[in-house]
């Protein structure tokens, strides 16, 4: 079987990329904007290809500095403010807005799989069109897409901070072997 290999955008702290490497997949690529969360991937992720600004990232760059023609699984919480109940929901109008981009790096790296996590107000962002969006910008790449709601709490903390996680994978997977995939909603 080929090594399991993930790609993060919008990585933070890591946190979805520690969740793979559990799951037996192995970073290959980061990309992190924040100057503090950068030093936090460099300590724990030395030898990872990294990339500062999203809207600079290219599958043509992933491809020359990995080595890598493909990768098995992109991840990445796009910006949540645009979406937010707590914000202004100023969503696709709104300059933090990256979906877009998350969108294009997905058709240039063509994964296996992706996963997208967001606030549970992406659902109702734009009276719901923006994830209905999202749903058919994936389907029109070639993924079929499911995805669900979690709370914090249950994965031990002490809110309940829901959270919704999108999840695709591509319609030429031989669907045999991912039989045991289960997702829920």
């Amino acid at each position: 079987m080929k090594e399991l290999t993930h790609l993060s955008l919008f990585t933070g702290i890591g946190g979805l990329d520690l969740a793979a490497e559990w799951a037996g997949f192995t970073t290959v690529g980061q990309c992190e904007w924040a100057d503090y969360p950068t030093k936090v991937l460099e300590k724990h992720w030395p030898d990872v290809e990294r990339w500062r600004d999203v809207r600079e990232f290219t599958g043509e760059s992933f491809r020359q500095r990995t080595g890598l023609q493909e990768v098995t699984v992109i991840s990445g919480g796009f910006p949540c403010q645009p979406h937010s109940l707590a914000g202004k929901r100023k969503a696709s109008t709104d300059e933090r807005d990256l979906w877009p981009e998350y969108r294009r790096i997905i058709s240039e790296v063509r994964p296996k799989w992706v996963v997208a996590e967001n606030v549970r107000g992406l659902l109702s962002s734009e009276d719901g069109r923006f994830f209905r969006g999202i749903l058919r910008d994936l389907s029109d790449l070639g993924f079929n897409v499911g995805w669900a709601t979690y709370p914090a709490c249950w994965v031990g903390a002490i809110h309940r901070r829901e959270r919704v996680f999108t999840i695709g994978y591509a319609n030429c997977i031989d669907q045999e072997r991912f039989a045991k995939v289960k997702v829920f909603r």
